[in-house]
């Protein structure tokens, strides 16, 4: 890499924050969500994973080039997918929710948050890594099950399918995250 390349500047400032950020676990800052400078936030996560321990680190950062009004949209097809994943699982996340709710307090959700539940599901599983579609199958049956429940007006087998999803979904995320 040259020193002229124009990602260079914002190579060195993000490791000049890496290193800060490292100096900080140095001293012992354990704290999960640590604050690096305005707009900068690292998320740092500790556990055992398949017996093993490991280390979840994710820097939040928008380099102030890219802030600007005239910025143009990320041309790089790999990250403009991983911006729809995120986008898409985050919309699952809240139908999800908005259903187990309304289940909660013993009421058939709204149609469209049904709708926009199967939607999302279907959406995200087009994303779906070729090492997780079996869960993903799993999934989108409940989600069918879940559907069929609120056509034929079943509280409680809309409530079971609610808890399979939720049970498909940790353990998907404990297997693959």
């Amino acid at each position: 890499m040259t020193d002229n390349e124009p990602t260079n500047a914002l190579r060195l400032e993000l490791a000049r924050h890496l290193e800060a950020l490292a100096q900080r676990l140095r001293q012992g800052e354990t704290a999960e969500d640590i604050a690096l400078a305005p707009g900068i936030e690292a998320y740092i996560h500790l556990k055992e994973k398949k017996g093993r321990p490991c280390a979840k680190v994710i820097v939040k950062w928008l380099p102030p080039a890219y802030a600007a009004p005239d910025f143009v949209p990320c041309k790089d097809e790999g990250l403009r997918q991983l911006a729809n994943f995120k986008e898409v699982k985050k919309r699952l996340g809240i139908a999800f929710r908005e259903l187990e709710k309304a289940a909660g307090r013993g009421e058939f959700p709204g149609e469209g948050q049904l709708r926009e539940f199967v939607a999302a599901s279907r959406e995200f599983a087009r994303f779906a890594d070729p090492e997780w579609q079996a869960e993903m199958q799993t999934f989108l049956e409940h989600a069918a099950n879940l559907e069929l429940a609120w056509q034929r007006r079943q509280l409680e087998m809309l409530q079971h399918e609610l808890r399979d999803l939720h049970n498909q979904m940790v353990t998907c995320h404990r297997e693959h995250k």
